[in-house]
């Protein structure tokens, strides 16, 4: 792996210098949230990976989850009409340099600039698809707030447009608990729907009271949720047991209890690595050992975990939401003794 490190001087060479059309692509993978009505030019991708709307949640989503992306994208409000350019607020006390470089190098045409209210950069997306790139630098956990044009902010919150239905659509499907999983997430509305461990799931997460409510794992869930850009706590009721757990994402731990057994998980985003396409979760739940991989370019998470292989395929979000809403990819082990 090499950490992304650089001199100022060089970052402001290489501007204007290589084309940005080398990392479009893989701009709208690390969004996770890509637009089915747009074809990506990717030649050098795999086919498996471009045919399906690929997932690469990059290591710069550290800190970051669906609860915050799309909330951030506003309108610019000082000029409204300004549709080819973005303009995302960094987070106070970060270094220009590198959130400009790993920016650039990650496709986005941007330029540093110190305003009033602090340090931003400005993207241009003439001729790209503004809203992909919009929610693509959303997802970064160090950019506070992106500003549209109000044509782009339509285009993605607009009613009854096919861009609106597909950033707030993510899937979970494949198989785990020796069980199907075919499970959807949606962004907009904050609900949870499908099935999975044999049962039906419909969760619904309500921001303004902090709950998440509904049913899933043949129990009623009955939980209260707080948030931060470092950690999330959940806690409550699920899966017919007490249930309480901290994700730590700057630390990498996942850890509390549920399904009346101890619950730690550690895992490395790769916060900062530009090759690090991998992410490893370890540790145990319901008493038992639990190894997982997560490939942040095609969404796959393998590995084992409740005594049983996990094979399943993330779309449209990552493994942020898996851990963040782990009470429902577990359940309560019933241990027949004859």
């Amino acid at each position: 792996m090499k950490k992304i490190s650089f001199a100022a001087a060089a970052v402001i060479s290489v501007f204007g210098v290589f084309p940005a059309s080398a990392g479009e692509s893989l701009v709208l993978g690390n969004a996770g949230l890509s637009l089915p009505s747009i074809e990506i030019p990717s030649p050098e991708v795999p086919e498996a990976i471009a045919s399906a709307v690929s997932k690469a949640s990059g290591p710069q989503t550290a800190k970051n989850n669906q609860w915050q992306t799309l909330r951030k994208i506003k309108v610019n409000t000082a000029q409204p009409d300004m549709n080819d350019t973005l303009v995302g607020l960094v987070e106070p006390g970060q270094d220009a340099y590198a959130v400009t470089r790993e920016l650039y190098l990650a496709g986005f045409k941007v330029r540093p600039y110190q305003g009033q209210d602090g340090f931003r950069v400005v993207a241009d997306v003439a001729g790209q698809d503004a809203a992909d790139r919009a929610v693509g630098l959303a997802r970064y956990y160090y950019i506070t707030e992106v500003r549209v044009g109000r044509k782009v902010y339509e285009q993605l919150f607009g009613s009854g447009t096919k861009s609106a239905y597909a950033v707030k659509t993510g899937t979970i499907k494949g198989g785990m608990n020796h069980s199907p999983v075919d499970v959807k997430i949606n962004k907009l509305d904050w609900t949870i729907t499908g099935g999975m461990n044999h049962s039906p799931v419909d969760i619904r997460i309500n921001h303004e009271e902090k709950t998440i409510k509904g049913g899933a794992n043949h129990s009623p869930v009955d939980l209260k949720f707080a948030w931060s850009t470092e950690e999330v706590t959940v806690e409550g009721g699920a899966n017919h047991s007490p249930v309480k757990y901290t994700v730590n994402w700057k630390n990498g731990l996942l850890e509390g209890y549920s399904n009346r057994a101890p619950l730690k998980l550690e895992f490395n985003m790769g916060e900062g690595y530009a090759d690090q396409t991998l992410v490893t979760v370890k540790g145990y739940a319901n008493r038992a050992p639990v190894e997982l991989v997560y490939n942040k370019v095609n969404g796959h998470m393998g590995g084992y975990m409740n005594r049983s292989p996990v094979d399943v395929n993330l779309v449209n979000c990552d493994l942020y939401d898996v851990l963040q809403y782990f009470f429902l990819f577990t359940r309560e082990i019933v241990v027949t003794i004859q």
